[in-house]
């Protein structure tokens, strides 16, 4: 559960240049600061990740805090340019062979996986799309290598920027400790403590890091035995008749939204859509049917794996004995809450009903086959404990945002000492 703890990097998303970088000439130029320009495609890509961010956690913008989140994104551009002055007039600027190196290949990773996700999610959309079309459709959003490549340069110039103008900057214990629960702790409790669904949909399904949990989560481990093979014939038997019966409610649907809409005979269109929705609801119930015929078919096989858990044999080696996998390994250990959304309703009915840990349900049906649940523990809520690893992240989280609120008054200064181009409309 517990990952490297967050590291809170201002400007994370921005992008900044360093040489060695090549665009086209058609790539305008949005920031222009002194010595420093940037093009549009930088900033693409840092509006595009907020974007995205914002996306992921559900949310939409309105039109006005888009334009929001693009003056943003040039006002950072424009301290990123600042940065750089100051940079080049210390004779900090450049990087040595091996640092580029060292960089293009962490960019090259996060470009690989950026590229993969979006492949993924691209197919799960049912479209089938060539190499190139996804390499094309990233580039417009801002996503290349070479932009990777000069926002994967920002820590690189920070780094070199405090230890130019915050040299003396350093953080107390409780300065850390005020730190995380100010930056982590309470607006992670603030979300999920009474929000089970909500964190589970940021947090535990996609594998996110937060500290804090909400109480109330089981461990479980369960064993799941497939269908067997006469009930999956007969299942399959009945695919094309369910893929006709929800061919015609679909239709059916329409017709009686396009009656209520045009003034027709809407009684006749809505008797049609429930004589559709009773057949259609006819062969689910066949379907339930087989999938519970399978409790007998299995009734040997599972009064043996109760058997030998009363005799003593760990559930464990009556996963690896019996347990089958579906999408995720059947035997791996997982989280359940009463309050989720995530399961059936049939299986939160027998987990639920499970009383103390090392208890196990009786076997029940689902979709999915014949499940057998452990109870295995009490999964501990509340404030995380942090590891050694974590608490030395959280550490240089803390000093980098102190000195970050130092180096923001340079930033004011630095600021009358250039002349400042913007064109925010470029993004628009």
């Amino acid at each position: 559960m517990k990952k490297l703890i967050k590291i809170l990097i201002v400007f994370l998303c921005l992008a900044a240049a360093f040489p060695a970088f090549t665009e086209e000439e058609t790539d305008p130029v949005i920031v222009r600061v002194g010595q420093v320009e940037y093009p549009l495609s930088m900033a693409k890509y840092s509006y595009q990740s907020n974007l995205d961010m914002m996306a992921y956690q559900n949310y939409t913008p309105t039109a006005a805090e888009k334009l929001e989140i693009i003056q943003q994104t040039v006002d950072h551009m424009v301290d990123l340019a600042l940065i750089e002055n100051k940079l080049i007039e210390a004779g900090k600027n450049e990087l040595t062979e091996t640092e580029q190196t060292l960089l293009r290949s962490y960019a090259g990773n996060v470009y690989d996986s950026l590229w993969q996700g979006f492949q993924q999610r691209v197919k799960e959309a049912g479209y089938d799309a060539t190499e190139e079309q996804i390499t094309s459709w990233l580039s417009e959003q801002g996503y290349t290598l070479d932009i990777v490549y000069q926002e994967a340069l920002v820590n690189v110039r920070y780094s070199r920027i405090f230890e130019l103008y915050c040299p003396d900057v350093t953080v107390s214990e409780e300065e850390v400790q005020a730190y995380l629960e100010n930056e982590f702790i309470t607006p992670d409790r603030e979300a999920y403590e009474n929000d089970v669904p909500r964190y589970e949909r940021e947090i535990l399904t996609p594998g996110n890091e937060a500290f804090f949990t909400p109480a109330g989560y089981r461990v479980i481990r369960q064993i799941l035995l497939p269908f067997p093979a006469t009930v999956v014939k007969e299942i399959n038997a009945l695919q094309p008749d369910l893929e006709e019966g929800a061919a015609a409610l679909e239709d059916a649907y329409h017709k009686a939204a396009d009656a209520a809409i045009a003034g027709g005979d809407v009684e006749t269109a809505r008797r049609e859509y429930q004589n559709q929705a009773d057949a259609y609801a006819e062969l689910l119930g066949k379907v339930v049917e087989l999938e519970q015929s399978a409790l007998p078919l299995l009734k040997e096989t599972t009064e043996e794996i109760a058997r030998r858990y009363n005799d003593g044999e760990s559930f464990e080696s009556l996963i690896e004995a019996f347990g089958q996998e579906a999408g995720e390994a059947a035997g791996s250990e997982l989280l359940y809450h009463t309050d989720s959304e995530n399961w059936a309703e049939t299986f939160k009915k027998h987990v639920d009903a499970l009383q103390n840990p090392g208890e196990i349900t009786e076997p029940f049906v689902t979709d999915l086959g014949v499940h057998i649940v452990c109870y295995v523990s009490d999964f501990p809520g509340g404030i995380h404990e942090l590891t050694e690893e974590e608490k030395n992240t959280l550490q240089a989280s803390a000093l980098e945002a102190k000195q970050m609120k130092r180096l923001e008054t340079f930033l004011q200064e630095w600021r009358k000492e250039f002349t400042i181009e913007t064109y925010p409309e470029l993004l628009q």
